[in-house]
């Protein structure tokens, strides 16, 4: 049987920090100096951990007595010894740890290909054209002046700046906490959430606009927040697919928060400024389906509107003229 036994420091992106070949029948892993694999983590006994095989051959890892103990992976079970197979990692402090046989087979090399950069950037055009075009669609249909380049570019340079910003933002936390910048993938998913929102908004404002329902624009914002959680969501995904349950309350409770403290404002400043317009954009009058009122209806409206206006001076009649 091979004594050899191969001691793998682990990085917090599971690669390969440090490898050690140790022989014996015991072997000592800690801080201390006196070790046969020293270990450069606080958390760490000066004397920690050590490896002998048992009477089936098989290694063991064992806790000497340290303070914070021995686990499996991002277990929280602290464990006396356990049987190291040479797949799962054990954890001691914040270092986590691979043990490995000389024998220990490794799949066989790659071969190497060239990488397709073309596909990345045609996904994000798939998604950035129709995102742009909507965007000038939109500007045109509102456009209620003489039509001019500047009108149209800068906002669409804006936004491409905006997405590259987004994108470069989480590519760099992305390539901090789990090793690959994944910036395409990062730019994808910003680019996506802005396309649902763009969608949602052009459809909101013609329904509005063309058959009166006040209903989509006036929730535009609980929709705005609900795309921006959604794709910081898919970005943290991106980041580390760890601890997606976690990630995924956080930002719920950030939404939740943020439509409750808007709501509150806009409750606020209907009570403060009367009944707020929902229409801030006009479309082109061919684009209303919903019939006009008749003049006789826009009347007696007015009518009705006086009649409650003079009931109400009868009733304070300080605050009358």
């Amino acid at each position: 049987m091979d004594a050899v036994i191969w001691v793998e420091i682990l990085s917090r992106h599971r690669d390969v920090a440090s490898r050690h070949r140790c022989a014996g029948t015991e072997i000592r892993i800690g801080r201390g100096y006196d070790n046969d694999v020293i270990v450069d983590d606080p958390y760490v006994a000066v004397q920690h951990l050590r490896l002998f095989r048992d009477e089936a051959g098989r290694i063991v890892a064992e806790d000497i007595g340290s303070a914070n103990g021995l686990f499996l992976d991002r277990g929280k079970e602290r464990l006396r010894r356990v049987v190291v197979d040479g797949d799962r990692l054990i954890r001691i402090g914040h270092t986590f740890l691979r043990i490995r046989e000389a024998s220990h087979g490794v799949p066989r090399e790659q071969v190497f290909q060239r990488r397709n950069r073309i596909w990345p950037i045609a996904h994000v055009a798939l998604l950035a054209l129709p995102a742009l075009a909507i965007t000038a669609t939109s500007l045109w249909l509102t456009d209620t002046g003489e039509p001019r380049l500047s009108h149209y570019l800068a906002p669409l340079v804006e936004l491409t700046a905006l997405a590259l910003l987004w994108g470069g933002i989480w590519a760099i936390l992305t390539r901090i906490f789990s090793g690959q910048a994944r910036f395409a993938r990062n730019l994808r998913i910003g680019i996506g959430g802005y396309l649902a929102l763009s969608l949602y908004g052009s459809w909101a404002l013609f329904a509005a606009f063309a058959l009166s329902w006040r209903i989509p624009i006036a929730f535009l914002y609980v929709a705005t927040w609900c795309i921006l959680a959604a794709v910081s969501f898919l970005n943290l995904r991106t980041v580390s697919p760890t601890r997606l349950w976690l990630k995924g309350g956080i930002v719920l409770a950030l939404l939740a928060l943020a439509v409750a403290t808007q709501s509150v404002y806009l409750s606020e400043a209907r009570a403060d400024f009367g009944q707020q317009s929902y229409l801030r954009q006009l479309l082109p009058p061919r684009l209303r389906l919903a019939p006009a009122q008749t003049e006789d209806a826009f009347f007696a409206d007015v009518e009705q509107l006086k009649s409650r206006l003079d009931q109400a001076r009868d009733k304070n009649p300080e605050h009358g003229p």
